[in-house]
C-alpha cells in the first residue's frame, strides 16, 4: 500500500497534469465499496474543474468544484492517467473529454469516496512532538504497531515504520512509551521527507505504483542492508517487520 512518501509525490505529479481540466463524465464500476451512486458523483463533480490535489494520510483529496473526491487506493489500487486504452480492473473513472483518469484495482478494494468525514488524527508530517509524545506514553504495545495504526497517527505503513525505526536505532518489537520519543520523532520526519525527495527524483512524473529502490533495510528480497549488516525478520501475524541486531530492544 502506499504511503506518505508515494502518495505526496503521486499528488503533486497529478497536479500538474490534471488541475485545472472539468470532469465531463464519470463512470464507477464497482459501487460495493463506494459512499456514493453514480449518480451522486456525477451530480456533485461533473461540470467542475480541478481545483488541487493533495495527500491526507493514506489517501488522495481532489478538490473539485465546491466538493472533495477522496481516491483510497487500499494494497493494490492503482492510477492511469489514459487517452483511449481501457485499463483492466476498472474501479472509477473522471472523464475530461480526450483524457481519463482511471482508478483500477485488481481485488476491487480501492475506493473512491466523495466528501469524505473529517480526520482527527494527526498526519505524520503534521503532528507536534507534544502530541507524538504524550500519544506514546499512553501506548503499552509494539512500538511497530502504535507507528502503523491509522488511529494513532496518519501516513505510516509497514515499509516506512521499518526504515523509520532503522534510522532511529528502535527494533520493531520495543514498547512504545519506553523508546526515546525524540529520536523516533527526529526519524520519522527525516526519513519521509528525504523518501519525498528521493521518490520526487527518481520518478517524477510517476502518478501510480511505489518505488522503495532505496530503502535500507525493509528488503524482502534481500539478506543484507547496504552496510552489509544482516537483515533479520519478525513475523507478527501476516505481518513482517525487519531489522537489525543493533537495533536497541526497550521494554
Amino acid at each position: 500500500m502506499p504511503e506518505i512518501p508515494d502518495l505526496a509525490v503521486m499528488a503533486k505529479n497529478l497536479e500538474k497534469r490534471i488541475v485545472n481540466h472539468t470532469v465531463k463524465d464519470v463512470v464507477l464500476h464497482v459501487s460495493k465499496s463506494a459512499n456514493a451512486t453514480e449518480n451522486g458523483f456525477y451530480g456533485a463533480l461533473v461540470n467542475h474543474k480541478i481545483k488541487s490535489i493533495c495527500r491526507e494520510g493514506k489517501d488522495l483529496h481532489l478538490e473539485i468544484g465546491d466538493h472533495i473526491l477522496a481516491l483510497r487506493l487500499m494494497l493494490h489500487g492503482e492510477l492511469r492517467l489514459v487517452v483511449a486504452e481501457f485499463p483492466k480492473f476498472p474501479i472509477f473513472e473522471l472523464d475530461f473529454g480526450g483524457m481519463r483518469l482511471c482508478l483500477t484495482d485488481f481485488q476491487s478494494q480501492a475506493r473512491p469516496i466523495l466528501n469524505p468525514d473529517p480526520v482527527v488524527v494527526p498526519d505524520a508530517l503534521d503532528v507536534s512532538f507534544t502530541f507524538f509524545h504524550q500519544m506514546l506514553e499512553r501506548k503499552k504495545s509494539d512500538i511497530k504497531t502504535v507507528l502503523t495504526d491509522q488511529k494513532n497517527i496518519r501516513g505510516i505503513g509497514n515499509a516506512y515504520a521499518d526504515e523509520i525505526l532503522y534510522d532511529a536505532g528502535i527494533a520493531p518489537h520495543s514498547i512504545a512509551n519506553k523508546v526515546p520519543a525524540e529520536k523516533l520523532f527526529k526519524s520519522m520526519r527525516t526519513v519521509l521527507i528525504q523518501a519525498i525527495e528521493r521518490i520526487g527524483m527518481l520518478d517524477p512524473d510517476r502518478i501510480t505504483g511505489e518505488n522503495r529502490s532505496f530503502m535500507k533495510v525493509h528488503l524482502p528480497d534481500k539478506l543484507q542492508t547496504p552496510k552489509g549488516e544482516t537483515i533479520l525478520i519478525d513475523k507478527k501475524g501476516t505481518r513482517k517487520s525487519y531489522y537489525v541486531k543493533s537495533q536497541s530492544v526497550y521494554k
